[in-house]
């Protein structure tokens, strides 16, 4: 499929994903037909493997929908073997420093612009679409921004040329500002403004996870600016599902 995430995510059209926390590749391709834009493995809270993640890379593949991992940590050589596997871009969590985050995208990005290992895999289909693969692309990088220190650097991270947003988690960036799921705080509120205008004024993306899954508050969300939106988890949707029919008589 056409890598296209980058290139959409620089206009200004909101692109709604979701998480998958399982390590079930029947669920990913369940979710894959719901009309995501993308769809991100998380293997910071899920329970993922690299195997698993690619198989939920090929299914959202199949599907034309945009493979992206929230990775447990910044660690570029788990980055490289997940790009290997065909992610096409990665969120990466507590971004704190715009010196780490630049340092982290040398490793995603073939020589001469970066350091990533040159191999014959399945991003390349193992060497069969190598020349084009290697020459052309470029992985979506999206730091998120979860503690006040984060909120801080926003505004240089959101410079570094190669990333394409600031994506907020909201319970851990309110949790590091004393009050966890607090979002009326006025301390998270002027955090949440801050880190978009830092994307404004960089021309990139804000994104922003909607946990509960309420469509009105996903609107609301929209209408605030945000772009890049995650919205729930499919073990949440699961769970949502199942207390709603649970609920009927």
């Amino acid at each position: 499929m056409p890598y296209n995430l980058k290139k959409r995510l620089s206009k200004d059209e909101p692109l709604i994903g979701a998480w998958l926390q399982s390590s079930s590749a029947t669920i990913a391709e369940a979710m894959a037909t719901c009309g995501f834009d993308w769809m991100a493995v998380d293997m910071e809270h899920g329970i993922a493997d690299v195997e698993q993640a690619s198989l939920a890379f090929a299914v959202c593949e199949r599907h034309g929908v945009s493979p992206l991992v929230r990775l447990p940590h910044a660690d570029p050589y788990l980055a490289r073997r997940l790009l290997d596997a065909g992610a096409e871009g990665l969120l990466i969590p507590v971004a704190e420093e715009a010196s780490a985050v630049s340092e982290f995208l040398s490793h995603c990005l073939y020589p001469p612009e970066g350091r990533r290992g040159v191999g014959l895999v399945r991003a390349n289909q193992w060497g069969e679409t190598f020349e084009d693969y290697s020459r052309n692309f470029k992985p979506v990088i999206v730091p998120m921004i979860e503690t006040k220190k984060g909120v801080e650097a926003a505004g240089d991270i959101a410079a570094i040329p190669g990333v394409d947003g600031l994506f907020l988690g909201p319970y851990d960036l309110s949790a590091n500002l004393g009050a966890p799921g607090d979002f009326d705080k006025p301390e998270f509120v002027a955090a949440v403004a801050a880190v978009r205008e830092a994307c404004a004024a960089n021309n990139k993306a804000p994104g922003i996870h909607q946990v509960e899954p309420n469509r009105g508050l996903l609107d609301e969300r929209i209408k605030e600016g945000f772009r890049f939106l995650a919205y729930g988890t499919d073990l949440v949707a699961v769970r949502h599902a199942f207390q709603t029919l649970k609920s009927k008589p």
